[in-house]
């Protein structure tokens, strides 16, 4: 038998659980699908096959050193990644780095969460 081998699971590490959950519920507008002391799974997908899962129990995040991975978070189109931005620009707990603009792909903005992970909304390619 023949298994079909597909990423399926988004893991970051996270400093604070309580914190990072906290946020990633705000920003995703759902509740974890899983959760533990130290893990917290998120749905990614609506049928629970893909998961966004956030873990305390490996090196804690340095925020001083740049990252070289992003969160992405698709929409349907150029006209919804800006009333996102709108809806999170005045928003306290998040943090805007960069504005929305387009690129070869569409609209996107970046943002980042409490570990300094950069989240980057887009539309889908």
């Amino acid at each position: 038998m023949t298994v079909s081998i597909k990423p399926n699971l988004q893991l970051i590490y996270v400093s604070d659980i309580n914190s990072s959950c906290d946020f990633y519920k705000m920003i995703f507008n759902s509740e974890p699908v899983f959760s533990s002391p130290r893990y917290v799974a998120f749905d990614a997908d609506g049928a629970q096959k893909t998961l966004f899962a956030i873990w305390s129990g490996g090196t804690t995040p340095e925020p001083n050193i740049p990252r070289f991975s992003e969160v992405g978070i698709m929409l349907p189109s150029n006209e919804d990644v800006d009333s996102l931005f709108q809806k999170w620009k005045d928003n306290p707990d998040i943090e805007i780095i960069q504005e929305p603009t387009t690129e070869i792909f569409g609209r996107t903005f970046l943002i980042k969460d409490p570990d300094g992970h950069v989240i980057r909304v887009s539309s889908l390619d």
